[in-house]
């Protein structure tokens, strides 16, 4: 059975078309800056009580910028996450993936979202609060909203010039998926995710497929239904994982960190980057990988880290 139906999930990967307006000074990485930035007008928008924080705010269960940005765990909602403070977020944002540093007046840039379940309501207000952020050049410099398009079928979405939302966005239903005898994963954004509770920089093709097998369990149960067969399927592409071959494994690390406003310091940010190659029977798993090409792996998605594209050979 196909991930999205046994899972339940929404997901609604978008192009945001932009324009720089001005001199567009950036880090190389840019996923925190537009992140950040997106999080800040967000707040603006959408708090009404103008707390500094939202720790401790009443209406944290109903305010879209706590939902969307913040998504703190409900404890009678989210059970699977009593742990946690946090639940992950209902997006995933990828900056553009040049390395520039310095973007001229005119160039175009592409900011990659894709919504996840409810996310998907939320549209309108990622479109208000990205105008917003480009009007003000705080972070980089100025820049315009072109429009945004469906990375499903191309559609155009919304028409900056018009500023006027033309049709609903398209959502993902999955792969043409054929048999698969071999996957190969190369990462385009830094993979930050943790083995044993540290930071792992040799990761295996093992060890990816279950932080990936977690997270896209965890989005279903939050953001989609709960499976019909409970956690059985889970187990079940667990023990496949058990029985796949790391081929090979080429990362390097990419050092990286981004100011916190939360912290009110510097956050080390480091991830790898490079290809996995991995050799079995992977033609049940090759369609989870699929759909971990729209909501990445490990942390720091938000930001667009994890991303990668996978191929396959039979």
């Amino acid at each position: 059975m196909h991930p999205l139906s046994l899972l339940l999930l929404r997901v609604t990967p978008l192009r945001f078309r932009l324009e720089t307006l001005g001199p567009f000074r950036v880090p190389e990485y840019k996923g925190a800056l537009f992140r950040g930035g997106f999080g800040q007008f967000f707040r603006d928008l959408a708090c009404i009580t103008r707390a500094p924080v939202c720790t401790g705010c009443a209406h944290l269960a109903s305010c879209g910028y706590s939902l969307v940005f913040e998504t703190p765990v409900q404890p009678d909602t989210f059970t699977v996450l009593r742990k946690y403070p946090n639940a992950p977020h209902p997006f995933v944002m990828t900056p553009p993936l040049d390395a520039r540093t310095a973007i001229a007046a005119g160039a175009e840039m592409a900011l990659d979202v894709t919504l996840i379940g409810r996310g998907a309501e939320y549209l309108p207000h990622f479109i208000y609060v990205l105008e917003k952020m480009g009007a003000s050049g705080r972070y980089g410099g100025r820049f315009r909203l072109h429009g945004v398009v469906s990375a499903v079928d191309g559609a155009v979405v919304y028409d900056g010039a018009a500023r006027r939302v033309l049709r609903p966005p398209a959502e993902w239903r999955g792969g043409d998926d054929k048999p698969a005898r071999s996957i190969q994963l190369d990462f385009q954004t830094p993979l930050r995710m943790r083995t044993d509770g540290q930071y792992n920089t040799s990761p295996n093709f093992t060890q990816i497929a279950q932080a990936l097998l977690r997270r896209l369990s965890l989005l279903g149960a939050i953001y989609g239904a709960p499976p019909a067969e409970g956690s059985d399927w889970l187990h079940r592409l667990m023990a496949q994982v058990d029985q796949v071959r790391t081929e090979s494994a080429e990362f390097r690390v990419y050092h990286w960190d981004r100011m916190s406003g939360r912290q009110g310091r510097r956050v080390q940010m480091d991830g790898v980057v490079g290809r996995v190659r991995a050799t079995g029977e992977l033609t049940e798993l090759a369609p989870w990988f699929r759909l971990g090409e729209w909501v990445h792996v490990g942390s720091g998605t938000s930001m667009g880290m994890g991303k990668y594209r996978m191929e396959t050979e039979e």
